[in-house]
C-alpha cells in the first residue's frame, strides 16, 4: 500500500517543507520539540526507522550523524535516496519490516528515531524489543504514534459530537472507510489495517525491553504550548465543525515518548551525553494521515 501511495505522489509520502541552511535551524526543523536536547549528533549512529520519503534521515546525516534509514517500501526508500543524492548527502538505506531488525547487530545505534508507523503493526512489543536490542548502552529511542483516543474518533462526527469506533480497552484494527485516499486530483485505493495502541501498552513494552522512559508527551499540530491547549475558536482561526482539525484542538493528535537504554560506553561521547528535559515548544505538523477519503 505504501508503494502504491508513493507511486501516486500522495503528498505525505514526499519530503514536507524546506529545511533552513544553518545547522542549528536544521536541528530545530528535525526535532522541533527538542526531544534530543543536550545530545550531540555529530558522530552518532542513527537509525531512522520507517522513515523513507522524508527529511529526517537526510538531516541527521547533514548534522554529522552516521545515518541509516529503514523502511518497508522500496518506493519510499527511492525517494529518500534521491533526496540525499541531490543534496550530496551520504546515508545507508535498507528495505525491511520494522518488526525484524536482524540484519543489525546488537548495540548498533546510539539513536533510533521512529515516527508515526506503529499504527501499522498489531503488536508493538516486538518492534520495541528489536529497537532495544539494536540500541547501544546509553542509546535513545524517540518515537511517536497516533493518540489512541483521538484516533478512535476520526470520522465519527454526528453533528453534535464524536463517537468511538472501538472502545479504548478493545484490541484489533480501527475500522475506517473503504481505503480510498484523495488529495486534490489524485485518488488512490490503498486499504490498510491500522491499530491505536494504548499508551500504557507502549510504555510497558519499553519497560519489558529494558528501556527507561524519561519523557512522555501528548500534543496536536500547531499548539502554542505543550502545556496549554488551544481552544477551538482561538489562535488558529475557526476549524470546520466535525473536521479532524477541530477534534485535534480538543484532544491530542499524537503521543510521543523518549526512552533510554541503561548503561554507558566510556569511549563514546554520544552515549555519555546527559539529556536535559526539553522545553515546551510549538512544532510544525509532523507527517501523518490527513487525507480526506471518499465514501
Amino acid at each position: 500500500m505504501w508503494d502504491r501511495l508513493s507511486a501516486a505522489g500522495i503528498p505525505y509520502t514526499r519530503p514536507q517543507g524546506t529545511p533552513p541552511k544553518t545547522a542549528a535551524a536544521k536541528r530545530r526543523f528535525l526535532d522541533p520539540h527538542d526531544r534530543l536536547a543536550g545530545m550531540p549528533l555529530k558522530g552518532a549512529r542513527v537509525l531512522v526507522l520507517a522513515g523513507g520519503g522524508g527529511w529526517h534521515a537526510v538531516l541527521f546525516a547533514e548534522l554529522g550523524a552516521e545515518t541509516t534509514v529503514a523502511d518497508i517500501s522500496t518506493r519510499q526508500l527511492r525517494t529518500v535516496r534521491e533526496l540525499a543524492r541531490t543534496r550530496g548527502t551520504r546515508l545507508k538505506a535498507h528495505q525491511l519490516d520494522m518488526r525484524d531488525l536482524s540484519r543489525f547487530a546488537d548495540g548498533s545505534f546510539d539513536v533510533v528515531w521512529h515516527s508515526h508507523s506503529l499504527v501499522f503493526v498489531p503488536d508493538p512489543d516486538g518492534v520495541i524489543a528489536e529497537v532495544a536490542r539494536v540500541l547501544a548502552p546509553g542509546g535513545v529511542y524517540r518515537a511517536s504514534t497516533m493518540h489512541p483516543v483521538t484516533y478512535r474518533m476520526y470520522g465519527t462526527w454526528t453533528g453534535t459530537g464524536w463517537n468511538l469506533k472501538r472502545g479504548y480497552f478493545e484490541d484489533g484494527p480501527i475500522r475506517g472507510d473503504d481505503g480510498v485516499w484523495e488529495f486534490d486530483d489524485v485518488t488512490v485505493s490503498a486499504p490498510t489495517l491500522e491499530y491505536a495502541h494504548r499508551i500504557s501498552d507502549l510504555v510497558n513494552a519499553c519497560a519489558a525491553a529494558g528501556l527507561l522512559v524519561d519523557g512522555l508527551w501528548e500534543w496536536s499540530p500547531g499548539e502554542i504550548s505543550t502545556r496549554v491547549p488551544i481552544r477551538p475558536s482561538t489562535a488558529r482561526g475557526e476549524a470546520e465543525p466535525g473536521s479532524d482539525e477541530a477534534l485535534e484542538r480538543l484532544l491530542p493528535a499524537f503521543v510521543e515518548w523518549r526512552a533510554r537504554k541503561p548503561g554507558s560506553h566510556p569511549g563514546h561521547h554520544v552515549r555519555d551525553a546527559i539529556l536535559s528535559p526539553p522545553a515546551a515548544s510549538a512544532g510544525a505538523r509532523s507527517p501523518k494521515r490527513t487525507a480526506r477519503r471518499s465514501g
